[in-house]
């Protein structure tokens, strides 16, 4: 047996003993930090690149879990941390440096104490470079949200957001096929362009 396989085999039955489950197919390459494994529920054919940071909360009274659902994928330096509940869909594209929490602290406050709401990221979303979903939010299937983008409220099925704080700027039109923007004015401006009926 190839000397790569070995090492594949051996990588994955470590991190499937640290988590509470591995899909077929699925690898966390060089995790940085992986905290409350157990109460981490990966996909099929999930692929999250090096230096990952995957953390469940779990001092009382929190007791976090992060779902991932079939054939997503994460760019390098991807962080996750859960004191409640986070949930990413099937075929959600993650790219570098993305920050998903459905916590942070409260301040003021006694050390160690969160504010928590549960996040849920819908199937087939893309999450662009460097930005961030934060507690509480909810975004729909196929959601695409800007690099550097702040998320801080749900959004529907097929909004593009980007901003900070981020804003919904296009909506995807299913009967036309493409982007809409939500702007009046530059839904006047792409009709002079000629660019929308």
């Amino acid at each position: 047996m190839p000397f790569k396989r070995i090492m594949y085999r051996l990588r994955r039955a470590r991190l499937a003993r640290l988590l509470g489950s591995l899909g077929e197919g699925s690898e966390i390459i060089r995790p940085e930090m992986l905290t409350g494994g157990q109460r981490v529920f990966v996909g099929q054919r999930v692929y999250i690149r090096a230096h990952a940071r995957i953390e469940c909360v779990d001092t009382p009274p929190y007791h976090g879990t992060i779902r991932i659902g079939d054939r997503t994928t994460a760019q390098f330096y991807f962080h996750c941390g859960a004191a409640s509940e986070v949930t990413i869909g099937n075929d959600v594209l993650i790219a570098g440096r993305v920050y998903i929490s459905d916590h942070d602290h409260a301040w003021p406050g006694a050390e160690g104490e969160l504010v928590t709401a549960p996040v849920s990221i819908g199937d087939g979303c893309w999450l662009g470079e460097g930005c961030a979903i934060l507690k509480g939010v909810h975004l729909g299937p196929g959601c695409v949200v800007g690099a550097n983008a702040v998320v801080t409220r749900s959004a529907p099925a097929g909004s593009m957001l980007v901003g900070v704080p981020a804003r919904i700027v296009k909506r995807y039109d299913e009967k036309a096929g493409r982007w809409l923007s939500c702007d009046p004015q530059a839904e006047l401006e792409d009709q002079r362009a000629g660019t929308r009926p």
